[in-house]
């Protein structure tokens, strides 16, 4: 008679036949009824079960939630479905060296969990954890809840996050931090350093640097106890009451130059210099004119080139390096050409011209050396500063005014 092999969930396993054994539904050698050498058959059975199959490999025909040690990892594991031959696929159940691991699926733990150290390939969330040493290589899930690393512990990450960028965080008692290869402790990418409204408390520190590594000393006199106020204006002071006296002021870019707001005053004795030599002011233009053409009031606009020779409308010349513009915001060069009203500027000539010459116009926004007796008071440009040798067109330093 046939025996009939059932699960532990009801269900059948397999059927044996009378003299035959069955290697094939499970790792056990399952006898039926009057097979010869059933006697050995049991007893093999019975060791490995005894030692859980300890092999390097698990056994074969495993059944879901058959045991077998691991012996390369020294680990206790446990099959997860029928017929998993996969070592990786096998849950890991304990340990019985320090080495061995342990897979629990999801822990959820209502106390504390003390140990040295604490390798988690998945995620914890819980309560309180205190370790010497965490390991954590996917997510650390501590939601109003408290990490604690111990008296001499220490925690490792390369990431640590509160929540969402509107969810603050808070560190408590006194860090040391030692930074990277580069020696940045900290590194905001996003944000400030602030400090609550009124605080007492700010940044305190022995060593400034800037931001190649170098090391300055920014101690000095303040006439402020507040940096805040004195640098700023802050608690209600309209503008800046104290003194700076540095060497030179340099903005971003020379293009761009900078702003000065309010009304300043030179002191005694105290003066500007200028690398170049003519004072301008802005005119609106009917074209875009090159440096150095010579304009006369009149056109469309305001401005325009000069149209006549030894014409007594004259009004200036086209500077593009004026040391003073005045009418600054006027516009840009294109639509509000500078016009050099007094000072030295490059000037368009035709024709040769010695230095000393007086300036007339040619016409066509050119001016060229006045011949003897031909200046009058109406129609002189300015006088040149150097020497052209040549007939054709070029540019002379002059020395111009409007008239």
């Amino acid at each position: 008679m046939a025996y009939t092999i059932i699960r532990s969930d009801g269900s059948l396993l397999t059927t044996i036949q009378d003299g035959t054994i069955n290697t094939t539904s499970t790792s056990l050698g399952l006898p039926g009824r009057n097979y010869s050498g059933y006697g050995q058959t049991l007893d093999t059975n019975f060791v490995r079960l005894t030692e859980s199959y300890a092999s390097t490999t698990p056994p074969t025909n495993p059944l879901k939630g058959q045991l077998w040690f691991n012996t390369t990892s020294s680990t206790l594991c446990v099959c997860p479905a029928d017929g998993e031959t996969i070592a990786n696929n096998w849950l890991i159940l304990t340990s019985t060296s320090v080495s061995g691991n342990a897979t629990l699926a999801n822990l959820n733990v209502t106390g504390n969990i003390l140990t040295n150290n604490i390798s988690v390939t998945n995620s914890i969330l819980g309560d309180t954890i205190s370790v010497r040493l965490a390991t954590v290589s996917a997510n650390l899930t501590a939601a109003n809840a408290n990490i604690s690393a111990g008296t001499f512990g220490a925690i490792k990450t390369t990431s640590i996050t509160t929540g969402d960028p509107t969810t603050a965080g808070q560190m408590t008692g006194t860090w040391t931090m030692f930074g990277n290869s580069s020696g940045n402790g900290v590194v905001m990418s996003t944000g400030n350093i602030a400090f609550s409204p009124n605080s007492v408390y700010g940044i305190k520190c022995d060593k400034y640097m800037y931001a190649n590594g170098v090391s300055f000393n920014p101690a000095g006199t303040y006439n402020n106890i507040d940096v805040f106020d004195y640098l700023t204006g802050g608690n209600s002071v309209s503008r800046f009451n104290g003194n700076i006296t540095p060497t030179k002021v340099t903005t971003t870019e020379l293009a761009g130059g900078g702003n000065i707001s309010g009304i300043w005053q030179l002191s005694a004795g105290a003066r500007f210099q200028a690398t170049y030599a003519d004072l301008a002011e802005r005119f609106e233009a009917d074209s875009i004119y090159d440096a150095g053409t010579v304009v006369e009031l009149g056109g469309v606009n305001e401005i325009t080139a000069v149209v006549d020779e030894l014409s007594d409308s004259v009004f200036g010349v086209v500077s593009k390096t004026a040391a003073f513009t005045m009418n600054g915001a006027a516009g840009d060069d294109s639509t509000h050409p500078a016009i050099a009203i007094s000072g030295r500027v490059q000037v368009k000539v035709t024709g040769k011209v010695k230095k000393g010459d007086r300036l007339v116009s040619a016409g066509n926004g050119i001016a060229r050396a006045a011949k003897q007796g031909e200046v009058t008071a109406f129609n002189s440009i300015g006088r040149s500063l150097t020497n052209k040798t040549t007939d054709g067109l070029g540019e002379v330093l002059a020395i111009v005014i409007i008239k």
